[in-house]
């Protein structure tokens, strides 16, 4: 019995072994992701269609995390191929990425925030070195125009507007600083191009789409001006864990177009404002 278990496990190991030669042989089994990239020249990425300037579909300019994107596929000589995961919709960004990554559809995807929250990754995914730094930077305009301190237009009396309910907004109520509280970040730039507040802190990306819904408007970034502290976050890129060569790949071709002011030459013609991670 003993040897007629033998040679049953010794056949099933061949057949196994067999199987896998023939996988290897035709393609069907899995191979390194960044060789399997480049030798069908094409790096496959997830992002928002919605997110401009992030990312956008059928657009152009086609996104800032767009074009970072095809600058990193251009050193490993490959074309960016993108496929689009709504994170707006049911299940956000979690299901968003159960539909993309987690299916094969894409290796990479962009424009996300390590928030310390492992739950996102479920335990298969994981974080790239950081790209860039973004937070919530003052706006200024008409009396506030040549401000460039939240404490310089707190001490002439007046009020900053805020999205309501956000990390800005508690930091504004911690230190007792006047605000004028907004729903969303849309609608205080609305209110800025009405003439109801003349300064405001929003979101890093929000002035780009703001200064095209508004052209006749004033309001612009405070000159120099750096989001403080606690209040700075850093983008990353998420691929799998098992996909080791991709990931060195993309950390080495961050830290090289970080070097070379590539991805700052990219976020200012979106005049977004370019803060390099602010982990590093």
């Amino acid at each position: 019995m003993k040897k007629q278990r033998l040679v049953f496990g010794l056949a099933a190991l061949l057949a196994f072994l067999a199987s896998a030669v023939v996988q290897a042989q035709d393609g069907s089994e899995p191979v390194d992701v960044l060789e399997k990239s480049k030798a069908r020249g094409k790096l496959i990425a997830c992002a928002d269609p919605y997110g401009f300037p992030y990312a956008a579909r059928n657009q152009n300019p086609p996104g800032f995390d767009v074009e970072i994107l095809q600058a990193l596929a251009k050193r490993g000589g490959m074309e960016l191929e993108m496929y689009w995961a709504d994170t707006g919709t049911r299940g956000g960004m979690s299901r968003a990425l159960r539909n993309s990554m987690m299916k094969g559809r894409c290796d990479i995807f962009a424009g996300v925030s390590d928030s310390g929250d492992d739950d996102i990754l479920m335990g298969q995914l994981a974080f790239t070195e950081p790209y860039l730094g973004l937070g919530y930077i003052l706006v200024v305009q008409n009396k506030a125009a040549n401000m460039r301190t939240i404490e310089e237009i707190s001490a002439a009396g007046m009020k900053i507007g805020v999205p309501m309910s956000t990390p800005i907004d508690a930091y504004l109520h911690d230190n007792e600083i006047p605000r004028e509280l907004y729903p969303d970040n849309p609608r205080i730039m609305r209110g800025m191009a009405r003439g109801e507040i003349d300064a405001a802190l929003v979101w890093a990306t929000v002035l780009t789409n703001a200064q095209r819904k508004y052209p006749e408007a004033t309001f612009k970034m405070a000159e120099g001006y750096v989001p403080v502290e606690n209040q700075q976050w850093d983008l990353n890129y998420l691929v799998r864990k098992r996909d080791k060569s991709l990931m060195q790949f993309i950390n080495e071709g961050i830290r090289e177009l970080l070097d070379n002011g590539k991805i700052k030459e990219i976020l200012e013609s979106y005049d977004v404002p370019f803060y390099p991670p602010f982990a590093s």
